[in-house]
C-alpha cells in the first residue's frame, strides 16, 4: 500500500475527532509520529499499525493519536501582554460590574498547565493590591488524557520554569521536590478543577463562564470548525464574559456577537449583550 493512503486514513481519523487538518505537505511530519506510535504499540511498520487501526481505533492507540495530533508547545505567560490586560484591564470591569463572589474562567486547551498557573498567579498578584478581587475558579480542559494528568500534577523541570515565569514567582509559588523539579504549591492550585473535554463534541453541563481562554486552537481548525467552536464559547459566557484567543486568531468572518477590545498590544473580545 502507498504510504498516501495510509496516511490520509489517519489524517482523516484526526480531522473527525479533533478538526486538525494535516494537509499531504505536512504528512511527512505526521509520518514521522505514526512511526513512533507504531513503536510504542509493538508494531513493526506503519503498514502493521494500519492493518491494527483498520476495524476500529480505541483504547491506547487512540489516545496516542489524539496526542500526537495536538501541538504542546506553551510555556509559562505566554503572549505576556494579554495577562496584563487580564489584571489591568479584565478583572478590573468584571469588579466593576459588581455582584461576583467569585470569577469563574475556562482555560479550554490547558495543555500542561502552564496557561492555567500563569492566569492564577496573575489574578492572586492583583489581589494582593486589591481586596475587591473575588475568588477566582478556573476550569481546565484539553482533549489528550497524557497532557492533562501533567497539567494538574503541576510538575516541572527546570527548562520549563526558565520558560517565562519570573524567578520571584517561582519562588513564591513552587516547590522544588528531590528530583530538582518544581511543583506547584497547593494554595495555586486549590481553585483548579481539571477535565478531559473535545472542543468539536459535546460539552456537557459546563459553565457558565465570566472569561474564557481559548488560545492558539482556532488555527488549526477549519472556518467551519473555528465558527462551530465560536458559537459555543458563546452560549458558554455569560453577558458581557470575555474571550481570549491566541497572538494569531481573531473573530474575522467567524462572529459578530462579540466587540474587540485593544489594551496596549492584546486584543480580546467581549459578549455583547
Amino acid at each position: 500500500m502507498e504510504n498516501q493512503v495510509l496516511l490520509k486514513f489517519f489524517a482523516d481519523f484526526i480531522e473527525a475527532e479533533l478538526g486538525i487538518i494535516y494537509v499531504e505537505a505536512n504528512y511527512f511530519q505526521l509520518e514521522h509520529r505514526l512511526k513512533d506510535i507504531a513503536t510504542q504499540l509493538g508494531h513493526g511498520d506503519l503498514q502493521s499499525l494500519y492493518q491494527a487501526a483498520r476495524p476500529g481505533i480505541h483504547g491506547q492507540m487512540r489516545s496516542l493519536l489524539l496526542d500526537l495530533a495536538t501541538n504542546n508547545e506553551t510555556s509559562f505567560f505566554r503572549d505576556n501582554s494579554i495577562f496584563k490586560a487580564l489584571s489591568e484591564c479584565i478583572v478590573p470591569d468584571i469588579i466593576k460590574e459588581g455582584g461576583k463572589t467569585s470569577i469563574q474562567l475556562w482555560s479550554a486547551a490547558s495543555s500542561a498547565g502552564q496557561e492555567v498557573y500563569s492566569i492564577a498567579m496573575e489574578v492572586d498578584q492583583l489581589r494582593m493590591t486589591n481586596s475587591a478581587v473575588p475568588n477566582l475558579r478556573i476550569f481546565a480542559s484539553d482533549v489528550s488524557d497524557t497532557i492533562l494528568k501533567r497539567a494538574e500534577a503541576g510538575v516541572y523541570s527546570q527548562l520549563e520554569v526558565q520558560r517565562g515565569l519570573p524567578a520571584r514567582l517561582m519562588i513564591q509559588y513552587f516547590d522544588k521536590n528531590e528530583q530538582d523539579q518544581w511543583v506547584v504549591k497547593n494554595s495555586l492550585r486549590s481553585g483548579i478543577s481539571f477535565q478531559k473535554l473535545n472542543l468539536l463534541h459535546n460539552w456537557g453541563y459546563i459553565g457558565p463562564f465570566d472569561i474564557v481562554f481559548c488560545r492558539n486552537v482556532l488555527i488549526y481548525q477549519s472556518v467551519e470548525n473555528k465558527t462551530k467552536i465560536i458559537k459555543e464559547v458563546w452560549k458558554h459566557l455569560n453577558p458581557g464574559g470575555y474571550l481570549v484567543l491566541g497572538a494569531a486568531e481573531s473573530l474575522f468572518g467567524l462572529s459578530q456577537d462579540f466587540d474587540q477590545l485593544v489594551h496596549g498590544t492584546a486584543v480580546f473580545y467581549k459578549k455583547k449583550g
